[in-house]
Formats: structure tokens, sequence, C-alpha cells
């Protein structure tokens, strides 16, 4: 058994979604720790509320002065971290993230597609989707490439074309993104504000809320830039916020089964054929469990007395739960002492249907 920042976490006995807290820019796993010593990712592990969830504290390299990793680079160093500790193991996956943490796991999900397809949603606390003026005006005194990248202009092309692809990508169009912003300014010498001489908004409300859901309004923080990730209690605006987001998204326990149909009374004279291009076969999908209808195998069982002339074959199906199928047999030939008996057949569908049921924690 690995620890990842007080959290344990392992290969075995998964459970069905885990909880991935990313940091920021100069942050580390004690971004997430209050004054009063609380520590957000362990609330969450002991809280009832998320019994279903597993929870990881990610890390990546972002040193306090003259960094050299890009945005890009470090996504895919998140990722390989995210990969060593089990996290695309998991039947869902959702996210913390604040600051740059947003950004990383957004440019991180857009190349790993396949990955990208268990995120549920990630919640971005001061997420600087336009940037941010802090980081242009630190740009001129650190080279930092994560400056640029997060830097306030109109002609921040990495933002932009990040957006740009967020939106067109069906790997990740469909991934939920929530927001919560600061309303505090933060005081010079302090995380960001280092490369300031006076108090400072990090992350302004609209960029913090650009490109996010719009059927959640974003939630107002009343913290600076540093203490938005640092709920002190269960009950702060923080915490209640990503718990609401957790709980309008249950985890989906999905399985798949698979259901017969059989369509019986299937006569045919001696040396005469039984067949059809279209018949329809239907199966009962539960709407309250969002079944769907897969797939769907057919064939000849119960015979007596027939000759197959070729398989079953289904041509389509319908979401409703149709299958059209097509067959085709002939009764046996005349015979010496049975003279010409008719036969008969069964046709069995075999129907492969997926359920997904809210699991209620």
């Amino acid at each position: 058994m690995a620890t990842l920042g007080g959290i344990p976490a392992h290969a075995g006995n998964l459970k069905p979604r885990v909880i991935v807290f990313v940091h920021g820019i100069h942050g580390d796993r004690e971004t997430w720790r209050a004054s009063n010593g609380a520590y957000w990712p362990q609330m969450i592990q002991t809280d009832p509320h998320f019994q279903n969830s597993d929870v990881v504290v990610a890390e990546y390299p972002t040193p306090s002065l003259r960094g050299k990793l890009s945005s890009v680079q470090l996504a895919q160093i998140l990722w390989q971290k995210l990969q060593q500790q089990h996290v695309w193991e998991h039947q869902e996956v959702v996210f913390i993230a604040h600051s740059l943490g947003g950004i990383l796991t957004e440019e991180m999900l857009l190349g790993h597609p396949a990955d990208a397809a268990r995120v549920r949603f990630v919640v971005a606390y001061s997420t600087p989707h336009e940037g941010s003026f802090v980081a242009s005006l630190a740009k001129i005194y650190d080279s930092d490439p994560l400056l640029t990248d997060l830097r306030n202009s109109n002609d921040n092309s990495f933002l932009m074309d990040l957006e740009q692809r967020w939106r067109s990508t069906g790997s990740v169009s469909k991934i939920h993104r929530y927001c919560a912003y600061e309303t505090q300014d933060t005081a010079a010498g302090a995380g960001m504000g280092k490369y300031l001489g006076a108090r400072a908004r990090v992350v302004t409300y609209y960029s913090a809320t650009y490109g996010c859901d719009v059927d959640t309004p974003p939630q107002k923080i009343d913290a600076d830039h540093i203490n938005i990730a640092r709920p002190a209690s269960r009950t702060a605006d923080a915490y209640t916020f990503f718990a609401k987001v957790y709980r309008n998204n249950p985890i989906i326990d999905v399985s798949d089964v698979v259901r017969d149909n059989k369509v019986t009374g299937l006569n045919v004279d001696c040396n005469r054929s039984n067949g059809n291009d279209d018949l329809q076969v239907p199966i009962a999908l539960d709407a309250s469990r969002h079944e769907q209808l897969l797939s769907a195998e057919a064939e000849i069982v119960d015979a007596d007395r027939i000759r197959i002339v070729s398989a079953p074959e289904v041509k389509k199906i319908e979401p409703s739960g149709i299958a059209h199928i097509a067959y085709s047999f002939k009764g046996q030939g005349r015979q010496l002492l049975l003279g010409c008996p008719a036969g008969h057949a069964s046709l069995l569908v075999h129907f492969k249907v997926r359920s997904e049921v809210p699991i209620v924690e």
C-alpha cells in the first residue's frame, strides 16, 4: 500500500470513483491545508457522504522561482503520476483543481481521450481560464514558462487554443466544468502576491468562471487566491460547493446483462420455406434504470424436421429495444417411411442490455 499525501491508495479493491486533488502554480500537497490544520483531502476521505470514492492528492514539479516546464509538459507529467497512482483504473474520475491545476487538468484530458472518457466533472477553484494580470506582471521578473501560459492578454494563444480544443473535442466536451471564484485580494508577498507591492485579486470573477457550466452558478468563496482551496471545516463554502456538485452527479453503477426473447411457432410444411427479411423482435427496457440496447444475436433453436438455409442475421437494432432479424429455413423433404412431415423451430434472440443506476451515498 502506498501513501499519497496522507491518503492511502492501492491497486486492488478500488472504489467506483476517485476524487483527485490538483494544486496550482508553486503549490504542493499542503495547498489544501487550512490554518487550523484541517486537510481537505482527509476531510473528504473520512466523510461518509463520499464513502464510494477513493482520494488521491496529485503533485507535479512547480518551483517557486524560475521553473523550466510548460503547461503541456506538466500535463503529461501529471498524467503519468496519476497512472502510477491507479487513478485511471477507476470506473469514474472527478477533479478538484486549484488555479493552474484546472488548466493542467484540461490539457491532460485533451491529450488522453480514453482516460477522459472516465471523467464526470472538474470543479475548478480560481482557475484563470482567461489568464491573470498577476502572471503578466510576474513574467517580467520570472522566466517560468507557466507564467507565459497564464498571462492576461488578448493574444494568449495557449489559453485560447485550450478552450477552443476543449469545446470542439468530443471526448472532453461533455465533461462538466464547475467553477468557484475568490472575492478577496491576496496580500503582497503571499503566493503569487510575491510579485506585487500591494494587495491584488489574482484571478478575476470573469477569468475564474469563463467556459464553466451555466446550469450551475459559479460559487462565491469569501477568501483570497490561496485560502479558497483551504476550507477550515465541512461547513465552509468551498467544501459544501464540491459536496453539492458531487451529490448532483452521483456515481453511476453500470452493468451489462444478456436477456433473451424467444419467438416460437415458426412452422414449415414439407419441402416449403419459412423466412422473413425483417422480423422485429422486441425486448423491454426499464427507463428508470436508463437501460440501453447495446447489441443482439440470434439463433435457431428447438428445430425439428427442418433444414437451416442460413444462420439468422441481425440487420439492425433500435434504441427503443427492437432487433430486426432476417432468417430462413426449409422443411425436410419427403422420406420413405415418414412421408412428408411438417417441421417447426423457434428463433432465440440474445439482447445485450446496459443499465445505469445512480448509487446513493
